[in-house]
């Protein structure tokens, strides 16, 4: 029997219905989702957040193996968020770290509505209750302003880092002029060790377009250059881990 592309793209949802059924369904089977992940891995955490009708809002998840791995790896976080692909939409929230050989660590995630202020506060007061704060602690993303509300509030005393890479696009957007030029002694400035090399290319770039330099001072040098950084930031100057990970969504 031949069928068409749709009929037999319909038969098999319809098979899949019948199966795992409908996506709806599924997010009433979050509470007892929760539970056996807590159950089959004791000690991570799970929260669940819902609307005042009892419908999905939120989910945190953090998994044992990472809580405890955490004091063993770098204290610096790199978050991130990234749309979902799904029946039902909605945003993955990440946070990563890494270990002192470099490699990626999941710390957490959480399914939210979308980035907006209340979900990245959520997620951040859930990350805090969960991992607390270390010594040496610093935050790195991009510069969504609903994350950098949520530092502020959550983690006041903790240093928040700008990707150099997502920041240099804001650049690109709002200066049209010798980007060129800019860029290279951008990530020059960005990367500098000391406050001396940091200062000689900061010269080159005012010769190049003053406004860049006062735009890069309101944003604040320590938020995303390494000889002004009050937190060590070691190697993690942008926000790749989290969103390496996220690509594959």
């Amino acid at each position: 029997m031949d069928l068409s592309y749709m009929q037999a793209w319909r038969s098999k949802e319809k098979a899949m219905q019948l199966l795992r059924r409908s996506p709806s369904e599924s997010y009433k089977k979050m509470p007892t989702y929760l539970y056996m992940l807590e159950y089959a891995n004791p000690g991570s955490v799970t929260r669940l957040h819902t609307e005042g009708d009892g419908s999905f809002l939120y989910a945190f998840i953090a998994i044992y193996t990472s809580i405890r791995a955490w004091v063993y790896c770098r204290p610096t976080v790199v978050v991130d968020g990234s749309f979902l692909k799904s029946t039902y939409r909605g945003t993955i929230l990440t946070a990563f770290t890494q270990d002192t050989k470099g490699q990626i660590l999941p710390l957490a995630y959480a399914i939210v509505d979308s980035e907006n202020d209340a979900s990245w506060e959520w997620f951040f007061m859930q990350f805090r209750e969960t991992y607390g704060q270390r010594e040496g602690m610093c935050i790195v993303s991009d510069m969504h302003d609903a994350i950098w509300k949520a530092t502020s509030i959550v983690y006041p005393e903790v240093p928040h880092c700008a990707c150099m890479f997502h920041l240099w696009n804001n650049i690109k957007t709002n200066f049209r002029k010798s980007q060129k030029q800019i860029k290279e002694v951008y990530f020059a400035l960005a990367r500098a060790y000391t406050v001396e090399e940091f200062n000689r290319h900061m010269a080159e770039l005012e010769a190049i377009d003053s406004r860049v330099k006062t735009y890069l001072m309101d944003i604040g040098y320590d938020k995303w250059s390494r000889a002004h950084s009050k937190a060590n930031r070691t190697m993690t100057m942008t926000s790749n881990i989290a969103e390496s990970v996220n690509a594959a969504n």
